[in-house]
């Protein structure tokens, strides 16, 4: 590394990371993206978060006047409140590979960096998901974000899609930038995502799981669905739904949020692991919600019902029945029509199980996606 950078790789995440990576709690890697497996093999690599700047009141106001500023004229997110600072930003100068763990991040640093790379060689990596899921606005609004989009795509090195949905959406719609778009489907810690004994007992689990804090999960609607099936219990882990709206005494509501760590990842894994059955209710969004929580839920053999949705992660490798259940669309009716087929549906629930648990072996461990991240890190002389 030449002398002109302090750091191989600097990472830029959400915040807490850093609380895990110093605890002595055991977890999965997954949300790390790369940054354990690069510091384990010897790279030089930092992290920074989304936290509270220590700055004066009048920059903390002028970062929160733009952050606001270019979230309306864009209806992008932005995090310059959060990030920005003469610290923050000295880091970056110094690293020669970012990679930022979300397009929030990436959009709200590629400016700067796009100043960097006038004077040194920087390697701008952006993990993303749900960045071209732009919903409709208005004609100056679209003008805006397409200045700020191709700026953007032309200072980032790559692009990676941790959907495939996404990623040929991308390439089809931005064909001039294809060879900056990657797609790494989004994998999983499977030496810690595994359940206590590979024969899964059915028999020994019990009730319907919901997990996540995506806006765009249905969260109107698995409450329906709850109050519907009433004969079944039903336990949500999710910031989203507070105990007031909950009516029905099937179901258990948990405060949950994997950046407050507010249920450890070994506690959340004997909740997939005890459930029947985790339902996943998606907008018909290119995001591809859900997809942490249906990998998680399958690498300890638990069935994931989810919608189809223009967003699925991966439907190459996903079959409705073989190793997930799909619901079409977001009716309570065909929901809950499936949710209590399957749920008293021993033989289906087991192969589905089964099925899924050995796809995310196969194919969604975290050691493809080390690997491939790693292959586009850059190191040549300045």
């Amino acid at each position: 590394m030449s002398n002109r950078y302090q750091k191989d790789v600097t990472f830029v995440f959400g915040s807490g990371r850093k609380i895990k990576i110093e605890s002595s709690e055991n977890h999965g890697k997954e949300f790390f993206y790369g940054y354990l497996h690069l510091r384990d093999k010897g790279y030089s690599v930092d992290i920074i978060e989304t936290n509270k700047i220590n700055t004066s009141k009048l920059i903390r106001y002028a970062l929160k006047f733009t952050e606001r500023l270019f979230s309306k004229f864009t209806k992008l997110t932005f995090y310059f409140s959060a990030l920005v600072s003469t610290e923050n930003l000295s880091k970056l100068y110094k690293s020669r590979n970012i990679i930022t763990s979300n397009h929030g991040i990436g959009m709200t640093l590629f400016i700067f960096i796009g100043i960097f790379k006038i004077f040194k060689k920087i390697n701008f990596i952006v993990i993303l998901s749900g960045l071209f899921a732009m919903k409709d606005t208005f004609f100056i609004i679209k003008v805006f974000r397409k200045v700020f989009l191709t700026i953007f795509l032309k200072v980032v090195n790559k692009l990676i899609f941790t959907s495939r949905s996404e990623y040929n959406f991308a390439v089809n719609k931005y064909p001039k930038y294809k060879e900056k778009f990657e797609c790494i489907p989004f994998c999983l810690d499977t030496d810690f995502w595994k359940p206590q004994n590979n024969n899964i007992d059915i028999n020994k689990k019990k009730g319907v799981l919901f997990i996540g804090n995506n806006g765009h999960r249905d969260f109107n609607l698995v409450i329906k669905i709850a109050e519907e099936l009433n004969e079944i219990p039903f336990t949500f882990i999710t910031n989203q739904i507070s105990d007031s709206e909950i009516k029905s005494d099937n179901i258990t509501n948990i405060l949950g949020d994997w950046n407050a760590a507010h249920l450890s990842d070994v506690e959340i894994k004997q909740y997939y692991e005890s459930s029947k059955l985790v339902i996943l209710p998606i907008n018909n969004t290119l995001v591809s919600s859900g997809q942490s929580a249906g990998l998680q839920a399958a690498a300890v053999g638990t069935a994931v019902v989810t919608t189809r949705t223009i967003g699925f992660w991966d439907y190459e490798s996903y079959k409705d029945g073989e190793n997930i259940l799909f619901v079409e669309n977001n009716e309570l009716k065909n929901w809950t029509s499936i949710v209590k087929e399957a749920y008293e549906n021993d033989s289906l629930l087991l192969n589905i199980g089964k099925n899924s648990k050995k796809l995310v072996n196969n194919t969604y461990h975290l050691d493809i996606f080390n690997t491939k991240l790693e292959s586009f890190l850059a190191f040549e002389n300045v």
